[in-house]
């Protein structure tokens, strides 16, 4: 017998099999048994819900000779020749999409059926359809034979014109619960006799995002195994990230673990997880946990520092390049330190040794994420710097001297990416030139924690510039948000305010620290590629 997959063999032969779609199967149902049937339907919804397979079953209970409370009889002529039936036309729009295969549907809706009541089009894709194709079917598609009935299925409604939209009725197709698609993988499994654990039905569920054929898709792809499923052999075997490791990575944030969740997010990255992914889990439990939080009930994760902001960046995280790296430094940045742990800056290579491996990884997180709020009396305040560096660059700021220096940015860039000789180079190449002055210079880049990290190299990024183009000036990094902030208050400041050099104290930094940044976050976030 030749071989079906799951969603093919398990799909509705009746409106009684159809499940999750009630308020479409109760409106159909209805309109069979009082025989009140429409020209033309249009049934629009996220793929796998049952557009395809409703269509199916609406033609062969309509073409069926004696239906039962509209369930067909499975005997009649029709019925039995459902599946090879020339009176059931189902057409890809997306490879029949032009004027002149529209016009041969215009001419053949004008045949009469071979044995059925109805000829039924089932037109999948129906949005790939082109204007001109629209055009020359609008006329039919209104005012078809009375033997004839559409049925349009679509994925983007919103590409369907008005004027098709106001001749069907329309039916809109919701995602499939999860509660719907376990019970339904949970009855399947026993019929094909598939071992697999509550947990992994509960992962397949939620993976599937609503989508029926999704989950009957990594069932079967799974069972072929041959051995039992259970939530480990899906992540390993499917590159799927489970419940339980985003809780897992929440709660190690939760509890100020550094090292483990590092740990843990690049184990997620070395399985091939797509960050995107990753990024849509983990805002899901964050969203989940402000809704708790924010109704006073009980909730995991307390200790994060202000997850509403952590879900901001994250968001901001989509599409981007280097997102593990954006991931791993949001997660830094709001690691809650708490009280016994003391952040200091060891004064010799005897202290650095004396330091545990936990509290050197504090150590580093506040050096390169949290540089602004905490530091000890031998290192300035970060915060300090900045602004008097922007003060300075705008004293005798100038286009001319914006436009010089951008030109010489880039070549500085051509010269590193050359030579590959300085660290964070890809965090480098994403800043703009915002503001040039004889002394200082203003640059922007898109994240916070970018700007954090480049403010911290700024003076080995100034050495390497007076070397290669034989430039001195100062640099101070901004992200997107502050800069158009700063830049609005200057704007407003200008013509009142008169802006004076500003000597800058003197920044002490180590280089244990930095280099004890590799041990923590890894090559990849001390040297971006």
């Amino acid at each position: 017998m030749e071989y079906k997959v799951l969603y093919r063999k398990y799909r509705p032969q009746s409106f009684d099999e159809l499940f999750g779609q009630d308020h479409i199967k109760e409106l159909l149902l209805n309109s069979i048994i009082n025989e009140k049937l429409s020209h033309a339907y249009l049934f629009t919804g996220p793929r796998g819900t049952g557009k395809t397979s409703t269509a199916k079953l609406f033609a062969k209970t309509v073409c069926c000779e004696s239906p039962q409370n509209g369930i067909p009889c499975d005997k009649c002529i029709p019925c039995l020749h459902f599946a090879d039936s020339t009176d059931i036309i189902e057409i890809d729009a997306a490879s029949n999409n032009g004027v002149d295969e529209i016009r041969e549907l215009r001419d053949n809706v004008k045949i009469l059926p071979s044995f059925s009541k109805y000829k039924i089009y089932i037109i999948d894709e129906t949005h790939m359809l082109t204007q001109s194709a629209w055009n020359a079917f609008l006329k039919t598609l209104e005012e078809p034979p009375g033997h004839v009935i559409f049925i349009l299925a679509t994925t983007e409604v919103q590409k369907v014109p008005i004027t098709v939209l106001s001749r069907c009725q329309r039916f809109d197709f919701q995602r499939i619960t999860d509660e719907v698609i376990e019970e339904q993988i949970t009855n399947i499994s026993k019929k094909e006799k598939i071992k697999i654990t509550k947990e992994a039905i509960t992962e397949i569920g939620t993976l599937a995002e609503g989508s029926m054929r999704d989950a009957l898709g990594t069932l079967d792809q799974l069972s072929k195994l041959n051995t039992k499923i259970d939530v480990e052999l899906l992540s390993s075997s499917y590159g799927v990230l489970t419940t339980d490791s985003i809780e897992k990575i929440l709660q190690l944030l939760n509890d100020g673990e550094v090292d483990k969740y590092i740990e843990e997010l690049n184990k997620i990255k070395s399985n091939g997880i797509e960050p995107n992914i990753l990024l849509s889990r983990l805002l899901d439990l964050l969203l989940q946990n402000a809704i708790l939080k924010k109704t006073n009930k009980e909730c995991k994760y307390n200790n994060i520092e202000n997850v509403n902001e952590m879900i901001w960046n994250l968001e901001n995280c989509y599409n981007k390049t280097n997102q593990y790296v954006l991931i791993k430094s949001i997660f830094v940045k709001h690691t809650p330190v708490p009280d016994i742990v003391k952040i200091t800056q060891p004064k010799s290579e005897d202290d650095v040794k004396e330091t545990s491996e936990k509290n050197i990884s504090r150590e580093i997180t506040e050096v390169v994420m949290e540089s602004v709020e905490t530091q000890k009396e031998e290192i300035q305040n970060i915060e300090e710097i900045v602004n008097i560096r922007i003060n300075n660059a705008y004293v005798d700021a100038c286009i001319k001297l914006k436009r010089a220096f951008q030109t010489d940015w880039k070549k500085f860039i051509d010269i590193l990416t050359k030579t590959n000789g300085l660290k964070h180079l890809a965090l480098i190449k994403e800043t703009e030139v915002e503001v040039v002055s004889p002394t200082n210079v203003i640059i922007s880049t898109e994240f916070y924690s970018n700007s954090v990290l480049f403010n911290t190299i700024a003076k080995e990024v100034e050495t390497r510039l007076a070397k290669e183009l034989n430039i001195d000036k100062k640099i101070v990094c901004l992200d997107t948000e502050t800069w158009q902030k700063e830049k609005a208050a200057y704007i407003k400041n200008k013509k009142t305010k008169e802006y004076k050099l500003m000597p800058e104290p003197e920044i002490v930094t180590t280089t244990e620290a930095f280099n004890s940044a590799e041990l923590l976050f890894g090559d990849e976030l001390v040297e971006i590629n």
